[in-house]
């Protein structure tokens, strides 16, 4: 009766503890994103992303996005060069590049 009981508690803490660590897992700047592209005032991701890498001739390694001043950043590799673009999240608009 006791392995039951104790596999019934153990059960019963993952789940308990679950919506917690989905909190600490959450990441602001994801949030502000999604209530942004909600809402209209960012354009989505994924388009970002297309534009992006419709604009640089080389693979993409890493992106972020600012909800501070709205921008996206990209950051891609090319040979032997990174390369950093900032795209203006409202409007698509490349706002800079870094690299070569």
């Amino acid at each position: 009766m006791r392995k039951p009981l104790a596999a019934l508690s153990l059960a019963l803490l993952v789940v308990a503890a679950s919506p917690a660590s989905a909190d600490r897992n959450r990441v602001p700047e994801q949030d502000a994103l999604r209530a942004g592209v909600r809402s209209g005032q960012y354009l989505p991701y994924q388009e970002m992303r297309a534009r992006a890498q419709g604009r640089v001739d080389g693979q993409m390694i890493g992106s972020e996005f600012d909800p501070g001043t709205g921008r996206y950043r990209f950051k891609f590799q090319r040979g032997g060069s990174v390369i950093w673009m900032d795209m203006d999240g409202r409007t698509g608009r490349e706002l800079g590049r870094v690299g070569q």
